[in-house]
């Protein structure tokens, strides 16, 4: 019989010894499996609150809101400020103005638009474009016949920037984008308002009495963001008589440092001259409390190895010791000291399989029910952050995190292909050390002080 036949056999010598063995073990190998599930599904809960929240920061007029309120545009010495404010690594400005409908007669009581062009927006008034329009919407008025809401224009040194857009994501569906950096008459349009006014890449219409050329045709699966009109910034600046931007987009390194370099912008140009806001809001307590579950779990998991790697240890002492006459004949025939190591590890690593298995239908079982427990001892509240409504550039958004106190509680362990392959390492790694070096330690003994201490 081979050596490691034989050391498989012997595993099963002691049933009793086994089963204790195995279900230790087992133990311990569901605890690891738990808690590095528990680890995974944190960092990827982590990564996508992370994602969803960014590491923007918007800056704009103070008393500003939309096109209401007041205030003056950010000027380039406030621009300067931002750039220079640490961890910033790049900023996007931009400005935004509405345009009306030249044909249009609009319902406003004044001149609420900056401009005038001969397109039509794609979004119908309804019963809020009636009230905000100046029409009675509360008691169903309508707007003249021929009234069509204001088109949004932007120029922007990032002109499809989601963010400038107030958008999830932007798609290029033709064409391309704008050279934010010059001062062309060339524009990206909605998909919408280009299906509208039937326009497609190399079309022109007229705005400011400019004649601009369309260069891109861009979805943002927003109703409001696909009727939007994008220019160069300065451009924009040029034909809307706006000296400075009405929009600030900082990018910071990290999301660990949001909302720091947020408080620094804020301090740097004061209240007074700007307002600076961040989709962060409530996120960082749930990033927080992720990460005391990551800790708990990581150092659980250390310890459910460990765990395992000494008991398999002291268990597998326990029996070399028992079998040191054993040894000592095996030896005394010729054995040698490799071969009396490769007995052990195979039994070992029988002993090992056995609980390793177990502990993976045990583990798979208890992941979620051990996770949610963590996630109750880390208790938190948070609520739902956004924006408040849309800076300078267009209409509002609400919560782009999408993240609330259901972050935590919808926190699920889920087993892949890269967690067997580590348990199975890992089982390999601990039954080796495990009785590799009981088994060398004692292999080492003479057969003659064996047979003599008989």
């Amino acid at each position: 019989m081979s050596t490691v036949a034989r050391g498989v056999k012997n595993a099963y010598r002691n049933t009793v010894r086994t089963v204790s063995i195995v279900l230790i073990l087992a133990i311990s190998f569901a605890l690891a499996l738990v808690m590095l599930l528990s680890v995974q599904a944190v960092n990827t809960r982590t990564a996508s609150v992370s994602a969803a929240v960014g590491t923007t920061i918007t800056v704009t007029p103070a008393g500003s809101q939309g096109f209401n309120g007041g205030g003056n545009p950010l000027t380039t010495a406030d621009i300067t400020k931002i750039s220079s404010t640490k961890n910033v690594v790049s900023v996007a400005s931009s400005v935004s103005d509405r345009l009306s409908n030249s044909s249009s007669t609009s319902p406003f009581g004044g001149s609420a638009t900056g401009g005038k062009t001969n397109l039509k927006s794609s979004i119908s008034p309804g019963s809020l474009g009636r009230r905000f329009g100046g029409g009675n919407g509360a008691n169903g008025g309508a707007p003249p016949a021929n009234f069509s809401l204001p088109i949004t224009i932007t120029g922007s040194t990032q002109p499809l920037s989601a963010t400038i857009l107030a958008a999830q994501s932007v798609t290029l569906t033709s064409g391309k984008s704008v050279d934010g950096s010059s001062s062309t008459y060339t524009a990206d349009i909605g998909k919408s308002l280009a299906t509208k006014n039937t326009l497609k890449v190399g079309s022109t219409f007229t705005a400011y009495s400019k004649t601009f050329t369309v260069v891109g045709i861009f979805d943002t699966k927003s109703t409001f963001s696909n009727s939007e009109i994008v220019v160069p910034l300065k451009t924009l600046q040029t034909l809307s008589g706006i000296n400075g931007v009405t929009t600030v987009i900082a990018n910071v390194s990290t999301i660990n440092v949001l909302s720091t370099t947020a408080t620094s912008i804020q301090s740097n140009l004061g209240t007074n001259v700007a307002s600076v806001t961040t989709g962060q809001t409530n996120n960082a307590s749930i990033i927080s409390s992720l990460n005391s579950i990551k800790t708990i779990a990581l150092y659980s998991l250390i310890g459910a190895l460990v765990a395992g790697s000494t008991i398999l240890f002291l268990s597998m002492l326990m029996i070399v010791r028992e079998r040191r006459r054993e040894i000592g004949i095996l030896k005394a025939f010729g054995s040698s000291n490799g071969g009396v190591v490769r007995l052990f590890v195979a039994e070992a690593m029988t002993l090992t399989g056995m609980g390793a298995a177990a502990g993976v239908i045990l583990g798979i079982l208890l992941s979620n029910p051990v996770l949610k427990v963590l996630v109750n001892n880390s208790s938190t509240t948070p609520t739902t952050g956004g924006f408040g409504g849309r800076p300078p550039g267009g209409g509002g958004f609400g919560n782009p995190v999408g993240f609330g106190s259901s972050t935590l509680s919808s926190l699920h362990a889920a087993v892949g292909i890269n967690v067997l392959i580590f348990g199975v390492i890992a089982a390999i790694i601990i039954a080796f050390v495990g009785s590799a070096i009981p088994s060398y330690i004692i292999a080492k003994v003479r057969p003659a002080e064996v047979l003599r201490g008989e």
